[in-house]
């Protein structure tokens, strides 16, 4: 039983089973658990219900089913049914009536369930998989109202996406040469592999003041080393740090990264310039995108993974591994990739 619950069994024939459960909701979003066959399910089983007076109520247990017709509903304040089992002679359908009822406690609601007509041996029954039901109901109403907010959320997600999308054009940027793992000089429009494909640069923290690799920026790259072939059909897709070619090579033996490309620009202003790297050398993990105009290539997205001084969060989306924390009773807390 949860901490909110209570119960009172009969000790005498004809005396009502009565249960009570607290929820931190308001009435009227519990009263839907009541009356919609969807939401009803979702804690007392599989239930079909026509919540007007005179429409039937059915709970199908697979192999039986718990019968009744309601009596009374009372938005926001009760329902009333009749109950009974097409397989238990002791208790028919239409010999006991099941009452519902909600009262409002400061922002919480009190349910007061109440099965009367019960035989004290059905009774004791019934005790147990009412308490098994309602002790569901907490979590099924504070699921649905997570829902909404997960909607809205996807909601704002995509509109803050549309609204990237549509940011005016941004500034033309120089072509920059960088060194590849081999040695050879690529330049920036060199990496477009065709007019009408984005490119994508993630500045991994690496090089000048970064002595070590950044555990978080491996994290990144950890991933997106399995989806490189997805990201090919889509973008064109580099990694810049600032490290010599000779380390960017062993960085990437090291950790088994394979079909990713890495660029050093420790011997110009690229990541200075593009917002990746201070004056002194001090790196942040950071994103940028660009496109290829006939004046040349041209910023169109720079996010960084500070928003403000108090917010580290701008790059997540990067990797999945914070939000499947975000689903875990502990979160992500301080939690940081190799003990940042």
């Amino acid at each position: 039983m949860t901490e909110n619950a209570t119960v009172s069994t009969p000790a005498h024939p004809g005396e009502p089973l009565i249960l009570t459960e607290r929820i931190a909701a308001p009435r009227d979003a519990v009263f839907d658990f009541l009356v919609d066959p969807d939401k009803l399910s979702r804690w007392m089983g599989q239930v079909a219900i026509d919540p007007t007076p005179g429409g039937s109520f059915r709970l199908d247990m697979g192999d039986h089913a718990a019968l009744g017709e309601v009596l009374a509903v009372d938005r926001p304040n009760s329902i009333a049914f009749t109950w009974g089992w097409d397989h238990v002679p002791e208790v028919p359908p239409g010999s006991t009536t099941v009452t519902i009822s909600l009262v409002e406690e400061g922002s919480d609601t009190l349910v007061e369930l109440r099965h009367e007509g019960l035989p004290l041996g059905p009774a004791d029954e019934h005790r147990g998989g009412w308490t098994n039901c309602l002790e569901r109901l907490p979590y099924a109403v504070a699921r649905a109202a997570l829902l909404v907010a997960e909607r809205d959320l996807m909601l704002a997600r995509e509109q803050v996406a549309a609204q990237r999308r549509a940011l005016p054009p941004g500034p033309l940027v120089d072509d920059y040469m960088f060194v590849d793992t081999d040695g050879g000089e690529v330049s920036l429009t060199s990496l477009f592999t065709a007019p009408d494909r984005p490119l994508v640069l993630y500045h991994f923290m690496l090089g000048k003041q970064q002595e070590r690799a950044c555990p978080m920026c491996s994290l990144f790259v950890d991933g997106w080393s399995s989806v490189a072939g997805h990201l090919a059909e889509n973008l064109d897709f580099a990694i810049v740090t600032a490290a010599s070619a000779e380390e960017n090579a062993a960085l990437v033996a090291e950790n088994g990264w394979r079909d990713l490309r890495f660029l050093s620009a420790g011997d110009n202003s690229f990541k200075v310039d593009i917002g990746g790297e201070d004056a002194d050398g001090g790196q942040s993990p950071f994103i940028s995108v660009y496109e290829l105009t006939p004046d040349g290539p041209r910023l169109t997205y720079g996010g960084a993974a500070q928003l403000s001084p108090d917010h580290w969060r701008g790059v997540d989306l990067l990797s999945p591994v914070w939000h499947l924390l975000d689903l875990t009773p502990n979160g992500r807390g301080d939690w940081m990739p190799g003990g940042m």
